[in-house]
């Protein structure tokens, strides 16, 4: 008997819940398959190169993808972030500063992976759980790092949703999570914040679990899906456009390129 993987809900489902301007548009999203190729070979490349030219390729990639799934709101806060990074890191390098030279390092770190990280929140963001096991059962990825990698994808829209649970549990018996009460109660403010956060993580495991035995992940029998994944014209170009870079980067690597 052939075992349903399907979840209609999406990975984040804070913000599908949110109406926005675009609710009535149709959906879109890169094929799942398309966006772990991508994602790999982003992560590659900026483990390969160091350069801003290269940096600045995934840096429009990413956001033209993100404009093609219209996340705009998304692209203003990641790119103001980058800017933040950018532009301190710059400054603590032009003081001249020695004590202030560590953290220039690390933000100018932060700032070569940030792209890394927009395009990855940008699946989890646009991509369906069902999607993505549909995916990787097409690619013929073992069962076992399937329900691990669909775990990994649903761990921080799920951690948000918990943290801002017990933010609002707290505000509605007056003890607000500000910077002043962790600065003057620290103690008091983190017993209060982490204890239901780790009391609400045995349940989350509990779920988790239980959603895992329904969709027949020990089943023997091939699963079928209520998906069917097709790669358009913009997959075939994002997929090019990164093999490209990474090509690049490679290229930058051997010497190649100077």
């Amino acid at each position: 008997m052939a075992v349903l993987t399907d979840t209609s809900l999406p990975l984040n489902g804070v913000a599908q819940a949110r109406p926005s301007a675009s609710a009535n548009a149709a959906p879109r999203r890169l094929d799942p398959r398309v966006s772990l190729t991508v994602l790999v070979a982003i992560n590659v490349q900026m483990a390969l190169t160091q350069s801003l030219f290269a940096e600045m390729g995934v840096l429009a990639l990413t956001v033209v993808v993100m404009a093609y799934c219209r996340r705009f709101f998304a692209i203003v806060r990641w790119l103001a972030f980058y800017v933040l990074f950018a532009v301190t890191a710059q400054l603590f390098v032009a003081s001249g500063n020695t004590l202030l030279s560590p953290f220039a390092a690390s933000l100018l770190m932060y700032r070569h992976v940030l792209p890394a990280f927009m395009f990855a929140f940008n699946m989890i963001a646009t991509t369906r759980l069902g999607e993505l096991a549909c995916a990787l059962q097409a690619m013929h990825v073992p069962v076992n790092v399937s329900v691990a990698v669909c775990v990994a994808f649903r761990f921080l829209p799920t951690m948000g949703r918990e943290f801002s649970a017990v933010a609002d549990a707290m505000k509605t018996r007056g003890i607000a999570l500000t910077p002043r009460s962790v600065v003057r109660h620290p103690a008091k403010t983190a017993e209060h914040f982490l204890v239901p956060v780790i009391a609400r993580l045995g349940q989350v495991a509990d779920e988790l679990g239980n959603a895992v035995v329904v969709r027949g992940v020990g089943a023997s029998a091939r699963r079928t899906s209520y998906y069917r994944l097709r790669i358009c014209a913009v997959d075939i170009a994002c997929l090019i456009a990164a093999m490209t870079l990474l090509a690049f980067a490679v290229c930058l690597r051997a010497g190649v390129l100077c």
